[in-house]
């Protein structure tokens, strides 16, 4: 009966760690390991590659609707926008609501676009990750079927002109070394 009411509770336990893992994550990094979130720079123009990085749930992505929020400021330029691999449709873009499909199922980090950026001052900004106009959500389509849509949380906006270790926008955390297992250690602690 023991060996019973600790399977019992094995079970119970997995399935709240899992069903608290309800939303996928969305992100702005200032390189393609996902560990910078914070641009700054003196001598101007910096110039660098702003990533979108998705991360799905437990069961995965195949579609995401999100829109980039562009600071006001005219020092902060936006240049070219670069395709990830494997997309098979795109509409709108990153400034108006974009919504973009995979071939495949994605069930990892994946970046969905890149966009070269231009700083030419020192100007403090920050450029965000906003709901889609039209859904008024940031939005993951599952993998599973019927492919129902979840909502995506943003992990971080990309912050210009921020500070390492002065700004608290810009602490370190370790995003390189998350995965669904560090995300499941969380509810399970």
């Amino acid at each position: 009966m023991k060996k019973y009411l600790m399977i019992f509770l094995a079970v119970l336990l997995f399935s709240t760690a899992v069903s608290a893992q309800t939303d996928g994550y969305i992100g702005l990094f200032a390189d393609d390991t996902r560990t910078a979130w914070c641009k700054s720079g003196s001598s101007f123009p910096v110039i660098f590659e702003m990533y979108i990085f998705c991360l799905p749930r437990a069961d995965g992505m195949f579609c995401a609707e999100f829109m980039i929020d562009y600071p006001a400021d005219p020092t902060v330029i936006t240049a070219t926008v670069t395709q990830g691999a494997g997309i098979s449709i795109v509409k709108g873009d990153l400034a108006s609501g974009v919504s973009v499909c995979y071939l495949e199922c994605q069930n990892d980090w994946v970046w969905p676009f890149h966009q070269m950026i231009v700083l030419q001052s020192a100007n403090k900004n920050v450029i965000s990750i906003v709901d889609h106009p039209e859904s008024h959500a940031i939005l993951f389509n599952c993998c599973v079927e019927p492919r129902p849509i979840y909502d995506a949380v943003v992990f971080t906006n990309l912050y210009l002109q921020y500070e390492v270790g002065v700004d608290p926008e810009c602490s370190e955390t370790a995003t390189a070394e998350l995965t669904w297992g560090a995300i499941k250690s969380i509810y399970t602690e």
